[in-house]
């Protein structure tokens, strides 16, 4: 060994010398006080020229697998071996409480398990509702100062607030009639409401469920797909709810009911007896998660079922019809889900009061008929980002606006709302006949979609001014404020 001095730098050479008598050589030629263990005899080898005395520790014990803490002008240097049993304090090893906000204790702590010294601890402490005392997630961490600075970067960089995702769901039940043999029409639809659909068949994530579709529409013209469906069939909305969902959570929806029965559990000493449910109806699980580029993965699952209860043998009866897919779809952009069909045969009857009633010749004054009901279940799904972009961010705010301001003052009298839409009134707001519009009516009898009414017959408040040879362009679809505005209009071309 070999041995330097230059002012309070040293300068260091070693060949396979006992970790123990270098430790002493430092502490003889420096003048410090170093407590080593017994078992810190392995060879090492060492070449460092001009460095400070805790550069030369930091690097002589990293390489050794020894950690050194200095106390009390006394430097202590311990093995960090998992077997070494040795007081924490003589290692400066330091405690951190971390309490966590958004992530899972158990989850932490399997992670920075291998983030850990040998000779480092962790302990977690989860939430529990049940409990009052148990409010919060916590994680404690007992290691040597370096490694608890690991753990704190990755406690900062996981423990971030989860996005959540809007998904706004239209669930319709539409009667299908004779001509309706194979359910809905959904490209008539869509020429109606002026909608481009999308058919999807390759997002099916089981090949083996039930038969079903999957279109893909844009969110705008969702809505209007809607009303078409409405309008032209004998369609009801069974829900319609908007449902904020955590990323990687499941939401689930429910329209129908739940049936109880029992369960009975016996062992060599006692007899024990709950109440299940068998959930029966349309049950609606979605589970969104966003990508790095802004998209969901959608894990989509409506259910159609109907069960009861045995009364032999006390067990739920069910048949369902079910459709399991995962999708990946743009912010903003929905999903069709049709072709959940569903039969129901039914039994009508028709008599004359009293007299079908009697025995023997009631059934001279009775009509049965049986009918078989189909029905078809269509689900509409559109995911939405939070926080939301562009026409949907202004349309929540007006939304929210709408809903937070109130109706009447303190005096009772009507609270002034700026953009709220009005009908037109005889009195306040009369309709007008516009004579100049009258020869467009001659200009666009070709055109497949004609001029509203309101054009020829305006309200003061449905704001715009006619311009001569000038028409409405058919093709365009027109855009709508709070209140009715004119359509947007193009030259005209003879």
């Amino acid at each position: 060994m070999q041995f330097d001095v230059d002012g309070q730098l040293i300068s260091l050479s070693v060949r396979d010398a006992p970790l123990n008598a270098v430790l002493s050589l430092i502490a003889e030629q420096q003048g410090l006080n170093i407590v080593t263990g017994s078992d810190l005899n392995s060879p090492i080898t060492v070449t460092l020229h001009d460095v400070t005395v805790e550069q030369a520790l930091n690097s002589i014990l990293k390489i050794a697998g020894c950690a050194w803490h200095r106390e009390s002008d006394i430097i202590y240097v311990s093995s960090i071996r998992s077997e070494s049993h040795i007081d924490p304090n003589v290692q400066g090893r330091e405690v951190r409480v971390f309490s966590l906000d958004y992530v899972s204790a158990t989850d932490v702590e399997k992670v920075v398990q291998g983030l850990l010294s040998p000779v480092g601890n962790i302990f977690s402490a989860e939430a529990d509702s049940k409990n009052k005392r148990k409010t919060g997630e916590t994680v404690v961490v007992e290691d040597l100062p370096a490694y608890v600075r690991r753990v704190e970067q990755y406690i900062a960089q996981i423990d971030q607030p989860p996005r959540q995702v809007l998904i706004e769901a239209h669930i319709l039940e539409v009667k299908l009639s004779d001509n309706m043999t194979h359910g809905v029409n959904f490209d008539y639809l869509a020429e109606i409401a002026n909608t481009k659909l999308q058919l999807e068949t390759t997002g099916f994530a089981n090949p083996m469920a039930s038969t079903g579709m999957l279109f893909s529409v844009e969110g705008s013209d969702l809505s209007s797909l809607v009303e078409a469906l409405q309008t032209t069939n004998d369609a009801k909305t069974l829900a319609s709810p908007k449902v904020l969902v955590l990323n990687g959570q499941e939401a689930r929806i429910q329209i129908g009911e739940r049936l109880g029965y029992f369960v009975t559990t016996t062992t060599q000493t006692s007899t024990l007896q709950q109440v299940q449910f068998l959930d029966v109806g349309i049950v609606l699980r979605v589970t969104p998660q966003i990508t790095a580029s802004g998209q969901v993965i959608m894990t989509v699952s409506p259910e159609i079922s109907s069960g009861e209860i045995n009364d032999t043998t006390g067990l739920p009866d069910k048949a369902t019809t079910e459709v399991e897919t995962a999708v990946i779809l743009n912010d903003g952009r929905g999903i069709i889900i049709g072709g959940l069909i569903q039969e129901a045969d039914t039994d009508k009857q028709s008599k004359v009061p009293f007299i079908g009633d009697l025995w023997g010749i009631g059934r001279a004054f009775q009509r049965r008929v049986g009918v078989r009901d189909r029905s078809e279940i269509i689900v509409a799904l559109v995911p939405r980002v939070v926080p939301y972009a562009g026409n949907q961010a202004a349309r929540e705010e007006s939304e929210l606006y709408r809903v937070t301001t109130p109706l009447l003052d303190e005096n009772l009298k009507r609270y002034p709302r700026s953009g709220e839409g009005s009908l037109p009134d005889a009195m306040r707001d009369p309709r007008r006949l516009k004579v100049k519009r009258l020869p467009d009516a001659i200009r666009n009898l070709k055109d497949d979609y004609p001029l509203p009414p309101e054009y020829y017959l305006p309200a003061n408040s449905e704001h715009g001014e006619y311009i001569p040879d000038v028409r409405f362009d058919a093709q365009q679809v027109p855009v709508y404020s709070e209140t009715y505005s004119e359509p947007v209009v193009a030259p005209y071309e003879e």
